[in-house]
Order: C-alpha cells, then structure tokens, then sequence
C-alpha cells in the first residue's frame, strides 16, 4: 500500500520534474505535448525502477491451483513472474487461508538432490513450477501461493478529443492518480533524468540529476539491505549413513550429501 504520507499524484509528479529540471515552480495543461511527455517519461522510470532491484513493494501472493496427491509440476500463466530471492517460499494454505506448509526456492540444478528429503522445496523451470517431490495426503488439496512479481501499475494517459472542434475537458480522477512507488521521489528524479537526455536545454544536468537519482537509489538499496533478515543457512553434517539420509524407504541410503537435514525428534 502507498504510504499517504509521501504518496505524489500524477499532476504532483509532473510539476515536481520540471521543478528538478529547470528550477521554477512550472505548471503545464494536460493538453499540451508537455505534460503528456512528462508522463510517458514518469511510465518509464517506473518501469526500469522496477528491473534495477527486487523491490518487496511489487511483491504479492498469487493463487495458481490446488495439490494433488502426487503432484510434482504445476503449470505457472505467462503473466505470473515468480519471486525467488532471499527467504521467499511457496506457501501451502487451507480453506481458512493459513499457511500449512512452506516451501522454498532452490536453484533449478540442486532440486533433484533434495528428493528424498521429508521437507518440500521447489523451483521454476519454463513456466513451471516444479517441487522437490510429490505433495503427500497432507499436501493435497491445499491451495498453492506463489510469491511473483507484480508489473508497477502506469500512469493513464488524458486522451484529447477526437473532434477539434470539441472541448478539451479532463478527468480529475486522472490527474490525482497515485504514483505507485513507496518513494516517489526516486522515481521523479530518474524521469527528470531521462528527460534532460533527449531535451538540449537541460542537457548540461543530466550528469547532475543522474548523479541525485543514483544517491537515492543506493541509500534505499542499504536501507533494504540493514532492516532485511538474512536469509536462513542450512546446517552442515558429515554424509554419514542413517535415517537422515534414508528417509523413512529402507531402499533409499544414498541420498546427495549437500541435502543436509538434522532431525530435531525428541527434542
């Protein structure tokens, strides 16, 4: 949710990056090519900010089906972009809508070393989602969430009439859309930027407002970094042979040494 506190309107946003780029309180019609420039260029800072870093803002949940009981591969729609940084975890939830089970991301390469492991992991191989083994009787029937990431939503355009002759009237609900960032400012300065490059006037800045926009990006980027929790490491065991190893199949006694687990029964 944008925090109301800091939240810019397209209209703010507008005036806020010809502030930056020429240093006077400007303020452009939405029917002129000015204001209609500047939010394409706002558009297209959102979405190269979105690329620049894995911003938990444009992290939801997103529902992909039901488990089977056996059910190794689920397909994922073009439009789900998963999210497989730090502790993200597919979440296995009821019809209540509590996580009974997580299971987290691995690199494509190290999911078949985990197959005979009791826990469940999983990773994304074009366009599906692949888990570590077949979901059990507990498994089925729960209700699959994946963590993806979601496109940042753009600014919409005000549409001039198709009749000359008729009126140029705007939506206000236009111009108060809410620029869907948690910090705006990053944002506007990095349109400011791309537009001094193709405008001669303002030009001789761009190293100038490139150089304010990268502050901003790399202080956010420490922020992120500081007040994260690191991400969970496995404990390490010498690959001996037993029931860690075997699971509960007396057939399996071999599985992969890097597939450590410690069994905390009894404890």
């Amino acid at each position: 949710m944008i925090n109301p506190d800091v939240a810019k309107t397209l209209n703010e946003s507008v005036a806020e990056m010809y502030g930056l780029l020429y240093g006077l309180d400007l303020q452009y019609q939405p029917e002129m090519d000015k204001f209609q420039i500047a939010t394409r260029y706002l558009n297209q800072a959102l979405r190269r900010t979105a690329l620049d870093w894995e911003w938990s803002y444009y992290s939801s949940l997103e529902e992909i089906g039901t488990g089977e009981t056996g059910q190794r591969d689920v397909y994922l729609r073009a439009s789900v972009r998963p999210r497989l940084i730090g502790g993200d975890a597919v979440q296995l939830q009821d019809a209540a809508g509590r996580t009974v089970v997580w299971a987290y991301s691995l690199p494509r390469d190290e999911l078949s070393k985990y197959a005979h492991r009791e826990g469940l992991w999983y990773t994304v191989v074009d366009g599906h989602l692949q888990f570590s083994r077949g979901l059990n009787s507990v498994e089925a029937d729960l209700t699959i969430m994946v963590p993806v990431m979601r496109e940042p939503r753009m600014f919409v355009l005000p549409q001039p009439p198709t009749d000359p002759e008729e009126s140029f009237i705007i939506d206000t609900d236009l111009l108060t859309q809410p620029l869907d960032f948690d910090q705006p400012d990053l944002v506007i300065a990095r349109a400011a930027y791309m537009y001094s490059i193709s405008d001669p006037v303002t030009q001789p800045r761009a190293q100038t407002l490139e150089a304010e926009y990268k502050d901003l990006m790399y202080a956010l980027m420490e922020r992120d970094k500081r007040h994260t929790d690191a991400p969970y490491q496995n404990e390490w065991n010498l690959p001996i042979m037993n029931s860690i190893y075997g699971g509960s199949d007396p057939g399996i006694i071999n599985s992969h040494p890097h597939a450590d687990e410690r069994s905390y029964r009894g404890w």
